[in-house]
């Protein structure tokens, strides 16, 4: 990274737990809140939060994302922002399915499109490809990157979206998409060589 360039650090985090997770649904775009079991991971999660001394987080506008952040920025006395370009990826058609129901579809792309890395099979009714999706969080982690400069940012996201971020900071094709799903919603640092490849 260039010192002429100064930066936010940047932290991923993800939202807690709704509904639709402990029910193994794709979720989506489809705005969930955060359900009892979601509220107690976001107690819980509080402290861990708490050490790194953020100076402000910034969210995904979809509910389970706000939820997670309001409940962090309230306690923690910061500044929330919303991102709109911080959503999660549109599954389409799929939204609201069983994981096991579409992998088991005999017909469906489901299973080739998400175990077997088949990214050349379009979402069915999904606005966005996968290559949309991993442009949309370069843009939108640099523009965080560069808005807040000096102050360390939480940022609160979703596990799809987090993927495609971390194959792009590997260098990895789109095909490892899955391998790099973190279902942890405890931040994750990006390096200043990561930034770096952002800019």
């Amino acid at each position: 990274m260039s010192d002429s360039v100064k930066t936010a650090k940047i932290y991923l985090g993800r939202h807690c737990k709704t509904e639709w997770n402990l029910e193994g649904r794709l979720i989506g775009t489809t705005d969930l809140p955060l359900c009892d079991v979601g509220w107690k991971e976001a107690k819980d999660t509080l402290p861990i939060v708490e050490r790194y001394g953020f100076d402000r987080i910034v969210s995904s506008p979809l509910k389970r994302a706000f939820d997670t952040s309001r409940y962090y920025a309230d306690n923690l006395k910061i500044p929330l922002d919303v991102h709109p370009d911080l959503r999660e990826l549109d599954h389409g058609d799929w939204n609201g399915q069983k994981y096991d129901a579409l992998l088991s579809d005999p017909n469906g792309d489901f299973k080739r499109w998400f175990i077997d890395g088949d990214t050349s099979i379009p979402i069915p009714g999904g606005p966005e490809t996968l290559e949309q999706v991993q442009a949309r969080i370069k843009k939108t982690v640099r523009e965080i990157a560069l808005k807040y400069p000096g102050e360390k940012v939480l940022v609160i996201t979703h596990k799809h979206i987090r993927s495609l971020l971390t194959c792009y900071l590997l260098g990895e094709s789109l095909s490892n998409f899955r391998k790099n799903i973190n279902e942890a919603v405890e931040p994750i640092e990006l390096s200043d060589e990561d930034l770096a490849k952002l800019l």
